[in-house]
């Protein structure tokens, strides 16, 4: 059917396609990359923006990287033959190139759309609205107003008709969408995509196994006997979670963490490679290495203190091989709602948060 996407990282609207997303949500200091790009539930959303294009049958997908964010950009995994990654200097150009690229390989219309955006809707409904129209772009837009998704005809994509475009004018006809959608422009919206895949609200299902109904566990996470998991949750990759803590309220746990003794995480999400401290309240947050931002107060704490919070020196594996030598700690998934005699002379807990559960 002659059909392509563009997909564009690190660009919270059109306006500003060559920046990251990064500068437009201020929250530099705790990523240090485009939210998109970050994994949430086992995988990164700009991974499953790009699957659904893969599933409908586009011929071919570009994913556009400004160069100053390469790096956050990982290897696709193996089932995504038909997509190209390209590092560009100019966004806005490269965008203009690509449709002419589709245009003389024969794809006659293309989405554009950033990585930041994720959207349920039927893609190709969205695209069968756009032909008949006969227009050289049809935008969509939902309740809350216009969305950064677009149909365009390459061939009638030129110069001036593409900067119309990139300056959020009228152009073209308009295409409703009624179903999940989340613009994902900073740790905020991050944090309510994860809520909304873990409760249902979204087609989404997290990546690994669901030992339990609502508790969701990838292949070597460990999980002492004495951990207390609460649905709906869950634990990454090659993370560790000691015993008498308690992971509660839609929180996740990615890849390659390690959660020490006694620690409460409540309606929180920790981001991969985080090591949490022993007898802490983690509450309404969301966590990457020695840095937390707290979705009630806005505001951003950097813990000096490496017996609290810090990045994990090893990912993946390397935690998972380590962390069974030296803990011995072993996978206990039919007591994860067992809750045994609470050890004597534990230590202050100390509140990263506010309003925390009991433990």
């Amino acid at each position: 059917m002659g059909l392509g996407a563009i997909v564009v990282v690190g660009a919270a609207d059109p306006e500003i396609l060559s920046s990251s997303v990064l500068q437009a949500s201020g929250q530099e200091s705790l990523l240090a990359e485009p939210p998109a790009c970050i994994d949430a539930m086992g995988r990164p959303m700009m991974e499953r923006t790009i699957e659904r294009f893969v599933r409908v049958g586009v011929e071919a997908i570009s994913v556009l990287v400004p160069a100053q964010i390469a790096y956050a950009v990982q290897a696709f995994p193996a089932a995504f033959k038909n997509v190209e990654l390209q590092v560009v200097a100019d966004v806005s150009l490269a965008i203009a190139q690509k449709f002419k690229e589709y245009s003389h390989s024969g794809i006659e219309h293309s989405f554009v759309v950033p990585a930041s955006l994720y959207t349920e809707t039927d893609l190709l409904d969205f695209f069968y609205f756009h032909r008949e129209g006969k227009q050289a772009a049809t935008r969509a837009f939902d309740a809350g107003g216009s969305l950064d998704l677009w149909v365009v005809d390459c061939a009638k994509a030129k110069d001036c008709e593409l900067d119309i475009l990139l300056r959020r004018e009228s152009s073209g006809s308009s295409y409703f969408i009624r179903e999940y959608v989340n613009r994902v422009t900073d740790v905020r919206d991050l944090r309510r995509y994860v809520s909304d895949v873990l409760r249902g609200r979204c087609a989404i299902r997290p990546s690994g196994v669901e030992i339990k109904p609502g508790i969701w566990v990838e292949d070597g996470a460990e999980l002492h006997r004495r951990a207390r998991i609460v649905a709906p949750a869950y634990i990454g990759r090659g993370t560790e979670i000691r015993e008498d803590t308690l992971i509660t309220r839609c929180s996740s746990v990615e890849e390659g963490c390690y959660i020490d003794y006694g620690t409460v995480i409540e309606d929180s999400s920790i981001l991969a490679n985080t090591h949490i401290g022993i007898w802490l309240d983690v509450c309404h947050s969301v966590a990457k290495g020695n840095k937390l931002f707290n979705l009630e107060r806005n505001v951003i704490l950097e813990i000096s203190d490496e017996s609290i919070m810090r990045a994990t020196s090893l990912a993946g594996a390397e935690v998972r091989n380590i962390s069974r030598a030296s803990h011995q700690s072993q996978p206990m998934f039919a007591d994860l709602g067992q809750k045994e005699a609470p050890t004597p002379e534990r230590p202050e807990r100390w509140t990263l948060g506010a309003n925390p559960v009991e433990g």
